[in-house]
């Protein structure tokens, strides 16, 4: 009985493992998307992390991540781009310089 739940419990972990790389590559496809959509040259997309938040007044499990782009090829900003599960929540686009 015991193998079982180890075994189950190491399942888990892969499956979830694997989902958030799944998720993690869909956002950088959305990042490069995004800052092409707005003219903007793609630099790097990493996870700032995950929490439940109010979206659309209903609590949802979100994960954030930190979008580094530059409008001029000189500058660096950030944006930040929110993720439910592989569907784009929200992306936040600093003021910047064109």
């Amino acid at each position: 009985m015991t193998t079982i739940w180890l075994l189950l419990l190491l399942v888990s972990i892969v499956y979830g493992f694997w989902l958030q790389r799944q998720q993690d590559e869909r956002a950088i496809l959305l990042a490069k998307q995004l800052c092409k959509q707005h003219q903007l040259q793609f630099l790097e997309c990493g996870r700032l992390g995950h929490r439940f938040s109010k979206l659309n007044d209903r609590r949802r499990w979100l994960t954030y991540y930190q979008v580094d782009f530059s409008s001029d090829g000189e500058s660096r900003y950030q944006a930040e781009l929110t993720l439910q599960g592989l569907r784009l929540a929200n992306f936040n686009l600093p003021p910047h310089r064109i």
